[in-house]
């Protein structure tokens, strides 16, 4: 699936005296397979931005395309749409509603019009897919699991619709490190068993850095910068001056190069983005200088 987004523009409050442009004339697309990260400060319109990918929200102009056909048109079925794009909003467990795990996950195959045999078969290969033991909480409520084990049945219920896209708002938000680990490498056991594509909205320059193939950078409303990882992390200056940072592994290789350049001594090579890439860069160097 590709998703082609051509001159989008959002306006809340058109003609009102507050009336704020929250996308402004945005254009990119995505290919089939990708994993997409969407990076920028608090309020540079990312959430505006991914409601339009599945037609939560109609935009004032411009056009999406999701396999060629224009969502945007009159007459659109939005309910297709929304099974081809699914959409995980930040702190999904806080939409959880059913009494049991089973109930709550089988909730949108059932929808789709599925047998309560084929929406238990799905429910369960999203429960397994995300990394919890079917058979011991399917009949558990999902309020007796814990926080980062509700985030999981609240993400297992949008993989249950099979989406050919998943997009994930902040999955990571308020869970400490082990879940935080746990929520990433689920997502990246998705997509491997998958193939989906995924777009990640995130705050974490570690993640990305690591698990995106393009990176899209709002900027109050605009799109400031799309490239690889590699291409968008080597504006440093450019995303300090939008509030972003850099990964801390390419913090710390940048500091060595000046720390080394100010003795007099032949600095790193940087580039390096995550902290295997840092290590292996460091172990080179010192190799190189005979310091190892």
């Amino acid at each position: 699936m590709v998703i082609e987004v051509k001159n989008l523009t959002h306006i809340y409050g058109a003609g009102m005296p507050f009336e704020t442009v929250a996308l402004d004339d945005i254009s990119f697309s995505i290919e089939t397979g990708e994993f997409v990260a969407l990076i920028g400060h608090t309020g540079s319109g990312k959430s505006t931005l991914i409601q339009h990918l599945n037609g939560l929200l109609p935009p004032s102009s411009g056009k999406i395309f999701v396999e060629d056909r224009d969502i945007t048109e009159k007459g659109v079925r939005m309910w297709d749409i929304r099974r081809k794009i699914g959409l995980v909003f930040q702190y999904p467990e806080y939409q959880l509603f059913e009494e049991t795990v089973a109930k709550d996950v089988m909730f949108g195959p059932k929808n789709l019009g599925l047998s309560e045999e084929e929406a238990e078969e799905r429910a369960r290969a999203a429960v397994e897919l995300v990394g919890l033991p079917w058979d011991e909480i399917r009949e558990r409520s999902p309020f007796a699991l814990s926080g980062g084990q509700r985030r999981r049945v609240a993400i297992a219920g949008v993989i249950a619709m099979e989406p050919a896209v998943l997009i994930l708002d902040e999955p990571t938000a308020g869970l400490d490190p082990k879940a935080h680990s746990d929520i990433l490498h689920m997502v990246e056991t998705i997509r491997a068993e998958r193939g989906i594509t995924i777009i990640l909205v995130s705050h974490n320059m570690e993640d990305v850095a690591r698990l995106a193939d393009k990176v899209l950078v709002m900027d109050s409303g605009r799109l400031a910068m799309c490239g690889t990882p590699a291409e968008v992390f080597s504006r440093a200056e450019e995303l300090s001056e939008l509030g972003l940072s850099l990964p801390a592994p390419a913090e710390f290789m940048n500091r060595l190069a000046a720390a080394a350049a100010e003795r007099g001594m032949e600095p790193p090579q940087c580039g390096a983005l995550t902290a295997d890439q840092a290590e292996e860069a460091v172990l080179a160097w010192l190799r190189e200088t005979g310091r190892l």
